[in-house]
């Protein structure tokens, strides 16, 4: 069953407006069966699903495309922060160790201070997680700020 492109309340497949809010509905036959797959999905459990660890940029990926989520502002700007915390992870796990580090056998401390910030961005994955659950809102300083604005231009 899909839902309304406004308010977001679930409307018949076939109805031209929500009987919600009044709005006109979109039929798009491009993507019905992405559609219906999105439809199950609530927004929490969205939240809760684009902070799994590493993982979890699949889903929000797929939830910035679909258009069950297109004007949810919540579950677009944890998608958008889950995603920047991916990039980081990359950065840190490969970009900046294959720049530093190949071909220097020694500089013990600063790998260590490298894995040190790899853990602190596992933990911050595992920490949004929980209070994804909770239903809480977490901003993170930079990514967030990043995420809040991409929101805003997207919506």
């Amino acid at each position: 069953m899909p839902f309304c492109t406004n308010c977001g309340t679930k409307v018949e497949a076939n109805a031209s407006f929500c009987h919600n809010c009044g709005a006109a509905q979109r039929h798009s036959a491009a993507s019905p069966a992405f559609d219906d797959m999105l439809s199950g999905i609530s927004p929490r459990t969205a939240v809760i699903l684009c902070y799994v660890p590493v993982f979890g940029v699949i889903p929000a990926i797929v939830f910035l495309a679909g258009q069950r989520f297109r004007t949810n502002y919540r579950v677009r700007f944890n998608a958008f922060q889950s995603l920047y915390l991916f990039v980081s992870w990359l950065i840190l796990s490969s970009a900046i160790p294959t720049l530093l580090f190949t071909g220097f056998p020694g500089w013990p401390l600063e790998r260590l201070a490298f894995e040190l910030l790899k853990i602190a961005v596992i933990l911050c994955w595992f920490y949004l997680l929980f209070k994804a659950g909770q239903e809480q809102q977490v901003r993170l300083p930079i990514l967030g700020d990043l995420a809040a604005r991409s929101t805003h231009e997207q919506i």
